[in-house]
């Protein structure tokens, strides 16, 4: 009888527990073609499912492969490099015409709703391949799509210039990814936190200033390195309402705070926050597609998003990988083939 091939895949079990299953391999089916990954990166947002109920799907949302198999293809073709779109879209409405693919009605998230990177390969719609070239590296592609658009994105919505002073409260990848964006655009950059081993990684990544919100005073320092002025923009990665008014206290007449971290609840005061000084609050989630040809292009020229990745584990060595990414001493956690590195291999 013929074996049906078969792959390891991750599973969230709910209250930090994960478990490494064999489960048969996907086949292509359409224009839904079969990935094998090459680099899965985990990201804060795999914290809810992984420490709450759990999932049923695969996770993993950044990923980026090799194409292995097609059936009915358009223009993927088995060879291809790409980096995986987590969004899964009608492809056909205003938002995905734009290329704002996640005001999609019928979106579905690769990752979440279908299986996602965390696996030996993955089946995926054609739409969601963005070619990566082979000088760019198959983690680089992984971090594109997230760790490095939506700080992409973010800085794009904020509308930064070169003679900006900006601070980021928050230095996890997202915040980080950030500091690349602003330090490639040559924008001086605070960086607040709590954790001393990423503000180390913020100032060796080009932060001007790093301070820790727990001993240093923050509207202090923030206002000294300003001159009295303020802020000009303010990324509040953190996700957290102390972040978010400290980030107020900091802006100047007019500045922007930009909401990039998730959260559920943000309280302002009108008069205080808004009004009284004119200030702006955008939000900003992932990115938008068209901005993929300016992401890679600046990685080509050098911007440096592999160099937030510390820690490298292979697929069956998931378990470590993820109490690794819980215990906040770690920038980006990769998930790679497990012939390419040596168990919990630190570093770039």
């Amino acid at each position: 009888m013929k074996m049906e091939p078969c792959m390891l895949a991750v599973h969230f079990l709910g209250d930090g527990e994960t478990a490494l299953d064999w489960i048969p391999t996907p086949r292509p089916i359409e224009t839904e073609v079969v990935v094998c990954i090459k680099a899965a990166a985990i990201c804060g947002t795999d914290r809810e499912n992984l420490e709450g109920l759990g999932q049923e799907t695969i996770p993993g949302h950044e990923s980026a492969g090799q194409v292995v198999a097609v059936d009915k293809p358009t223009w993927v073709e088995v060879g291809d490099r790409v980096a995986i779109n987590c969004h899964v879209t009608c492809g056909s409405c205003e938002h995905c015409l734009k290329g704002d693919l996640y005001f999609c009605e019928e979106l579905e998230a690769i990752g979440f709703d279908r299986d996602g990177g965390f696996a030996g390969f993955i089946r995926v719609p054609e739409a969601c391949c963005m070619p990566i070239p082979d000088n760019v590296s198959f983690e680089a592609g992984a971090l594109l799509v997230d760790m490095l658009g939506t700080p992409f994105h973010a800085a794009e919505r904020a509308n930064l210039a070169s003679r900006d002073r900006v601070a980021i409260w928050g230095a996890g990848p997202v915040g980080l990814g950030e500091l690349m964006v602003t330090s490639w655009m040559g924008v001086r950059t605070a960086v607040i936190d709590l954790n001393d081993y990423r503000l180390a990684m913020a100032e060796n990544l080009g932060a001007e200033l790093t301070l820790n919100a727990t001993r240093d005073d923050v509207t202090g320092a923030l206002n000294a390195w300003t001159g009295g002025d303020g802020v000009d923009v303010a990324f509040d990665c953190a996700g957290r309402q102390v972040a978010a008014e400290q980030a107020i206290a900091a802006l100047r007449e007019r500045g922007t705070l930009v909401v990039v971290g998730v959260s559920q609840e943000l309280v302002l005061n009108p008069w205080e926050d808004l009004i009284r000084r004119e200030l702006t609050v955008l939000g900003t989630r992932n990115f938008n597609t068209h901005s993929f040809s300016e992401m890679l292009a600046s990685v080509q020229r050098g911007l440096p998003v592999e160099a937030a990745v510390t820690h490298r584990f292979a697929l069956r060595d998931a378990e470590e990988a993820f109490q690794r990414f819980l215990s906040g001493e770690c920038g980006k956690v990769l998930l790679v083939p497990e012939f390419h590195w040596r168990k919990g291999r630190e570093g770039p």
